[in-house]
């Protein structure tokens, strides 16, 4: 832009920043172009506006002398809406009146940001930027607010393919009936292909280009790992450890690690070739050598495509390369339908502009600050334990350790790989589809089953269970013996590398399976010998419910209210804000808790938040219910009472394992040992599906 104005002018610019002093004179002879930061021309926030509203002496060209009273009014009489000093003193020598007498043009660069994300905050940025009564008001945005701009130039996806500036068209892959993990290794050897074809073409251009892939995951804070959404840390070691990607190749892109601060992407001596990412990346980021998004974001991946596809479509040096490999980008999605995703890539390559991309389905979400919450006023200095599931070792009792109290007494010698010929799961499958811009409609490919190498090596096998085998030579001897096996059926080698995806996923299920189906035996029976127990006890570890902790609250969110209207009253700490609620099931319960005259409090637990309850069963993870409550039973005994809702669509394997453990639990809660004020606690713990079940269960 500041050489175009050079050209234009004749080389008569002259740039300022708000504290520069400049005179008549140079606005009569250059053109002056003043860089200012958003908020110095926005009243709404404040301090930066009122840095440009002060009386600053420095612009004395423009005004009268402070005593020529005439020249001021003669001022006025010519722009009666000049700010002054009082209500009858002269006119205030600041930025603002300086303004207001010359009309800018006001260029206004990223306006979608400056206007928010609701109508109303862009009226009062509108006011704002009004007030300065500028001649023009030049907006440059990816995503223009139809609501209070004039839309004058569209600059279309085909105008910028033509110009080579974007890389189009976008290959969309979507997998199905596999793990996150086979997705990420598909990516790893797409990316590799991709970085074969980037040195050969330095080799024969002299141009560098280094491919970057970009995975979204569900989780990256360092207190939400669970085992169950896809981690950054779990992305990270599977790269690292079984994929072998070098660690210096990965970084991690989020709110609370930024990994990428003060590294230039764009160096030849970069070695980052994967970025990690949750939401931190969905607008205003730029590394044109981002060639894929790998979405692993299983629960909000078509949201996440339209946010992040825009960071992948910029091309290197703004020129193509001639190979078709590297003149287009690549999307992989996890559990996705292909159709689904092609939708929103196509939609957003043609409706969202290609900055700030899904900015209108951002919104939805908004942006969240962090609120204290601490225990109600009644509740604030009592002591409030819960129980725990505990193992005895010896004669002490120490809270459940899956590695040590469960997995160590697996028999893996009983397990043998699985019969390949009995299985009927469903071949791991994708299918990809090429979306451009214009006319053309979406290229549909067919359906393939996953392919993932054509070398058969033990590790790579190994590899694939040792997070659910930790003993590395039985994940060898596993291996072995299922390739054994299968040469002896008369399978050849080149068979077994065509199905190796499949054979890997087939023998880490069985694993998985069989695993699972043993450490549930010795779970319960430890429980029947009273060597595992639910307890509340006084002679060995107990939950401490904190004071006092910290959440994350929508800026737009309100409080949870009763039916009534109401505040509700029951929650154990305060405020309760109605988005600390994942669904409106969620919220209903809580209702119909805090209507309960019988219940003493109730508490949303914080899902994975440190310092929060949660309980443990036959498998490694967490389970960490959703409310916990204490009520009066019969004979003024207390109820401890743990609700985990569900809905009827989310019926899975996950539901019923909790379904499973937390009726264990309540079957052996106290155990009828451990006394209380009142005597004997009792449980009642339940799976919530639909809002038909709440007085049902209450009523047990």
């Amino acid at each position: 832009y500041r050489q175009l104005l050079e050209r234009a002018s004749g080389g008569r610019v002259r740039l300022f920043e708000k504290e520069d002093p400049f005179s008549a004179a140079d606005v009569a002879n250059y053109l002056c172009v003043m860089l200012l930061m958003l908020p110095a021309a926005n009243r709404q926030r404040g301090r930066d506006f009122l840095r440009m509203y002060r009386d600053s002496g420095r612009y004395p060209t423009f005004f009268p002398d402070n005593d020529d009273f005439l020249g001021d009014a003669r001022l006025l009489n010519e722009y009666p809406d000049l700010e002054r000093v009082s209500d009858n003193g002269p006119v205030k020598h600041s930025l603002f009146n300086v303004f207001k007498m010359l009309r800018p043009v006001v260029v206004l660069d990223e306006a979608h940001k400056a206007y928010g994300r609701q109508l109303r905050q862009g009226q009062k940025f509108a006011r704002s930027i009004n007030r300065l009564d500028p001649c023009l008001v030049l907006e440059l945005s990816a995503t223009p607010n139809s609501g209070i701009s004039n839309l004058l130039v569209d600059i279309t996806g085909v105008a910028l393919k033509a110009e080579e500036m974007i890389k189009l068209p976008v290959q969309v892959t979507s997998f199905t009936k596999v793990e996150w993990q086979n997705v990420l290794t598909q990516a790893c050897e797409e990316l590799a292909r991709l970085e074969i074809e980037a040195v050969s073409l330095r080799a024969g251009e002299g141009r560098y280009i280094r491919p970057v892939a970009v995975v979204r995951v569900e989780r990256t804070g360092k207190d939400k790992r669970d085992g169950e959404r896809v981690h950054a840390e779990d992305v990270r070691e599977y790269l690292n450890l079984r994929l072998g990607v070098p660690e210096a190749s990965i970084a991690v892109k989020s709110a609370e690690r930024d990994e990428l601060a003060n590294i230039d992407l764009m160096s030849e001596l970069c070695a980052v070739r994967w970025i990690i990412t949750k939401s931190a990346l969905t607008e205003g980021w730029d590394c044109p050598f981002a060639y894929m998004l790998v979405m692993l974001d299983n629960t909000t991946a078509r949201r996440a495509i339209t946010q992040l596809v825009g960071r992948v479509l910029r091309q290197p040096h703004a020129r193509r390369t001639g190979r078709d490999v590297l003149d287009q980008c690549y999307v992989h999605c996890w559990n996705t339908a292909v159709g689904d995703a092609v939708a929103l890539v196509k939609k957003g390559l043609e409706n969202e502009g290609f900055t700030g991309l899904g900015g209108e389905v951002l919104s939805a979400t908004g942006q969240t600050r962090p609120v204290q919450v601490q225990r109600r006023e009644n509740f604030r200095n009592q002591n409030i334990f819960l129980p725990l599931v505990l193992h005895r070792d010896d004669e002490e009792w120490r809270e459940l350790d899956y590695s040590r109290h469960i997995t160590s007494q697996i028999d893996w010698n009983s397990i043998d790989p699985p019969d390949i010929r009995k299985s009927q799961i469903e071949l791991p499958q994708a299918q990809s589809a090429i979306v451009d811009v214009g006319d053309p409609l979406p290229a549909f490919q067919a359906v393939r089953t996953l392919l993932l190498d054509k070398s058969i090596k033990l590790s790579w096998f190994a590899r694939r269970l040792s997070d659910i085998v930790p003993n590395p030579w039985q994940a060898a001897r596993l291996t072995e013996r299922l390739l054994d096996n299968l040469r002896l059926l008369g399978e050849s080698d080149d068979s077994i590398h065509d199905r190796r995806s499949f054979l890997a996923y087939e023998l880490r299920k069985h694993v998985s399976s069989v695993l699972e189906r043993q450490a549930e035996r010795i779970f319960r029976e430890k429980l029947a010998k009273k060597e595992i127990r639910f307890d509340l006890r006084t002679d060995g570890p107990r939950f401490a419910m904190v004071n006092t902790y910290q959440i994350q609250v929508a800026h737009d969110s309100g409080l949870l209210a009763r039916n009534d209207g109401l505040p509700v009253q029951l929650s154990l700490f305060e405020p309760m804000y109605a988005n600390q609620f994942d669904s409106d099931l969620e919220r209903n319960f809580a209702r119909y808790l805090d209507e309960q005259k019988a219940l003493h409090w109730w508490h949303r637990v914080a899902s994975r938040q440190r310092g929060d309850y949660y309980l443990k069963g036959w498998k490694q993870n967490r389970i960490w219910p959703d409310f916990v409550a204490l009520g009066d039973g019969l004979g003024g005994r207390p109820n401890l009472l743990i609700f985990e809702t569900k809905g009827v669509h989310l019926g899975n394997p996950d539901t019923e394992y909790k379904k499973h453990v937390l009726s264990a639990l309540e079957e052996t809660f106290n155990c009828g040992t451990m006394t209380v004020e009142n005597g004997p606690a009792k449980g009642v713990f339940r799976l919530i599906f639909d809002e038909s079940e709440f007085s049902a269960i209450l009523a047990d």
